[in-house]
């Protein structure tokens, strides 16, 4: 699957639509993870999270 930052994913189970913010996923020691992916989203109380996931465990979604 072909990702770039601003793309809109989900994960393959479900739950929130988020959109990627880094992705290939950089360490803070500069150690780069290409099956890795940064995400962030709103929750139910409007705040922000991010967390990371591996590619294989997204797909891309519709923005609707």
């Amino acid at each position: 699957m072909e990702l770039k930052v601003g793309d809109v994913v989900q994960l393959n189970s479900g739950g929130p639509k988020m959109t990627v913010s880094q992705y290939p996923f950089k360490t803070i020691d500069g150690a780069i993870h290409e099956d890795q992916v940064e995400c962030t989203w709103f929750d139910s109380e409007n705040r922000l999270k991010h967390n990371v996931f591996k590619v294989k465990q997204l797909q891309k979604s519709d923005l609707l």
